[in-house]
């Protein structure tokens, strides 16, 4: 028998053929978990959809895009956006972030914060987000480099739908 399992089994689906493939875990899961913890939930539940990939495309290019117009580089300008946009999200959205960041973060100085969102150390935010938080960020981003007199790339140029970004008037 294996090591028993110490987190959470989660799988998702969304097909029927992924859903069984799931199914045909459970037994050994199951088992490992009553004998680990006694008592265990099951609860199947809507899984929110995640951010798109042209949704992370379009952030990247309008991170590029202040990049060849402001002074700082594309990298920062992702960082700036995370920490300025993102995290207040985060933190109002998805308690667990705000109590981890909050007692994590929060306390160091502001350049730490910014260096903190960049690569290499890359602070988890927009993978955490649901395809509306991201549409919500895209708007902040867009409403704030537009208002700096940086031109950016139309996302319907790019084929994004009207219900993965919304406009900022």
């Amino acid at each position: 028998m294996g090591k028993p399992a110490t987190k959470p089994f989660v799988s998702r689906a969304s097909t029927l053929q992924e859903a069984f493939a799931a199914i045909a875990k459970l037994p050994r899961v199951l088992t490992d978990a009553i004998q680990l913890w006694g008592d265990i939930e099951i609860i199947v539940q809507k899984r929110p959809v995640k951010r798109s990939v042209d949704q992370n495309r379009l952030g990247r290019l309008w991170c590029k895009e202040a990049e060849a117009q402001g002074d700082q580089t594309a990298e920062q300008y992702r960082g700036f956006c995370k920490l300025h946009f993102a995290v207040p999200m985060l933190r109002w959205e998805l308690p667990g972030f705000k109590e981890k960041y909050d007692r994590i973060v929060k306390p160091l100085p502001y350049e730490a914060k910014l260096e903190l969102m960049q690569e290499p150390l890359d602070f988890p935010c927009t993978r955490l987000m649901s395809k509306d938080q991201k549409s919500r960020y895209l708007d902040a981003i867009y409403q704030h480099f537009t208002s700096q007199g940086m031109r950016l790339t139309d996302p319907g140029l790019k084929g994004i739908n009207a219900s993965d970004y919304r406009e900022c008037a």
